[in-house]
């Protein structure tokens, strides 16, 4: 879960690490005297930056995670070699529950690459890099593709025919065999999407679609204690909600696509079929309105996915992160 400034990292290495009296009011201190001095980071920014053959980073942005073990004056020190603000920090359960004090997301004073190249070589520090910006990958415009053609489900016909004609291609995942052996999926069977939202109410999807049956929607209460306010059909990462629904045709339709490749509902003549007929779709949204998410947001996307698995005991056999 995101937290605010004031809920820094030491304040929650309190939390679980005993330190000295008036360590919180110290750090809290420092931190809010890091984060006034990062020049400009009050201004507009550019939406991403990019380095030379690498993946696109927002701008003067670091994840951070530190050791368990780390001191205070190596967390002042990386703080200050780094010149560090921070912005904010995630502690989710499943982190908790791995005995780690959480990742936080830093504003830096100096280029991104010079910062992470200084904290990777600090004794208190596990990791660091930018804050790498994640988007969905292109989609085909081939002809018989965007047809609507699932050529994708479709079998050899070895060594007999299976399904109706037509629908033979040797490229296929075979999974019409599959059908035609009776093995269509088992809403038993939870897969995680970490991708844009899901349409909810899309006719080839609704019945598969995970209800968590502890939360009450839209009363702004956390009521199965899970951590995670509303999170009825998933969890928003890139929003930090439980809206996991469909926006618009323009910027969200990734997530509906795949979902419905992975467990359209199948035999119900109309729409497509997925590869699984009986499943329970997850969403794990970190796409926004501008088709793109942050690395930070997947992180927590799939602690969201681990800790329904790890603390709630849902099945889940799989996390499409496509």
């Amino acid at each position: 879960m995101k937290t605010p400034l004031l809920s820094t990292l030491t304040a929650h290495r309190l939390l679980k690490f005993p330190f000295a009296d008036g360590l919180l009011a110290r750090a809290c201190g420092f931190a809010l005297m890091l984060f006034a001095t990062v020049p400009g980071y009050g201004q507009a920014l550019p939406p991403v930056a990019i380095a030379p053959g690498r993946p696109a980073y927002l701008p003067g942005e670091i994840l951070v995670q530190f050791k368990a073990n780390v001191t205070d004056q190596q967390l002042t020190g990386a703080f200050q070699q780094a010149g560090l603000g921070p912005i904010e920090h995630a502690r989710t359960p499943a982190m908790e529950d791995h005995g780690l004090i959480g990742l936080t997301r830093a504003a830096t004073a100096m280029p991104v690459e010079t910062a992470v190249r200084i904290l990777n070589n600090l004794p208190g520090v596990e990791f660091a890099e930018p804050n790498w910006v994640v988007t969905p990958q292109a989609e085909s415009n081939d002809p018989f593709y965007t047809d609507g053609w699932l050529w994708g489900m479709y079998g050899d016909d070895l060594p007999f025919p299976i399904g109706p004609a037509g629908t033979t291609n040797p490229y296929g995942t075979q999974a019409e065999k599959a059908w035609a052996a009776g093995f269509i999926g088992s809403r038993d069977i939870y897969v995680g999407v970490i991708d844009g939202g899901f349409q909810l109410d899309h006719p080839d999807l609704a019945a598969n679609i995970w209800t968590n049956p502890g939360e009450i929607p839209g009363n702004g209460i956390d009521d199965d204690g899970d951590g995670y306010v509303d999170d009825v059909h998933g969890w928003n990462a890139a929003d930090n909600n439980g809206m996991v629904s469909y926006i618009d045709v323009v910027t969200d339709t990734h997530g509906t696509h795949v979902a419905g490749t992975i467990g359209a509902v199948g035999g119900n003549g109309i729409g497509v079929a997925g590869v699984n007929w009986n499943v329970t779709l997850i969403s794990g949204k970190i796409f926004g309105t501008n088709n793109g998410g942050s690395l930070f947001g997947a992180v927590q996307a799939v602690d969201y996915m681990t800790t329904l698995k790890t603390r709630k005991g849902l099945n889940i056999v799989a996390l499409n992160n496509s």
